[in-house]
């Protein structure tokens, strides 16, 4: 099976992600309801292998934190655009949540995508869609923000794929440690 660790959205902020689809001809559209941050994503994993994962996974101790989504940008070039994403602030909470995920998965023995964390949530696909109209796109949606995030847990997911798109289904969710007052 498919696996890969990431922050799940409220239902009010992947509502707020679903108002971006659209206006891009040919664009493979993520269904807003499939929302998430990815942290690490693992690959093809054993059922054993699985298990192991997520004993090392609740063993971490992190701290919930809050989470910005703003702007819209793209992965790849400007002119050949592979990846339309809505935009995650970068925050040493949520750097060091990935890398304690990476060592923790990494402690068991299995691998991780190893390309530079950028956390961001996937749109769509726009590999053959005309570059005007993402351009047009990532102007018009330069300013999207949501309210911010509380994230006090992430969770193991994993992923069938399917003609229609990615398949998600929760595996097992770990909680975040309450915030210390300041």
């Amino acid at each position: 099976m498919r696996l890969f660790v990431a922050i799940d959205l409220p239902p009010e902020t992947k509502s707020d992600i679903g108002f971006l689809r659209g206006g891009i001809p040919d664009a493979r559209w993520i269904a807003a309801e499939n929302s998430h941050v990815t942290l690490a994503f693992i690959g093809e994993v054993q059922s054993p292998m699985m298990m192991d994962i997520s004993l090392a996974l609740g063993r971490i101790k992190y701290p919930a934190f809050d989470l910005d989504i703003e702007g819209v940008g793209v992965f790849g070039s400007n002119k050949r655009p592979r990846i339309l994403w809505a935009g995650v602030r970068p925050t040493p909470a949520i750097n060091l949540l990935h890398q304690k995920v990476v060592t923790a998965i990494e402690s068991v023995g299995a691998q991780v995508d190893d390309r530079r964390f950028r956390p961001h949530i996937t749109l769509a696909r726009v590999h053959n869609s005309p570059y005007e109209k993402v351009r047009h796109f990532l102007t018009d949606h330069a300013l999207f923000r949501t309210n911010t995030i509380e994230v006090n847990s992430f969770t193991l997911f994993s992923s069938h794929l399917a003609s229609s798109g990615a398949i998600y289904h929760e595996e097992v969710s770990f909680d975040l440690m309450s915030p210390v007052p300041s």
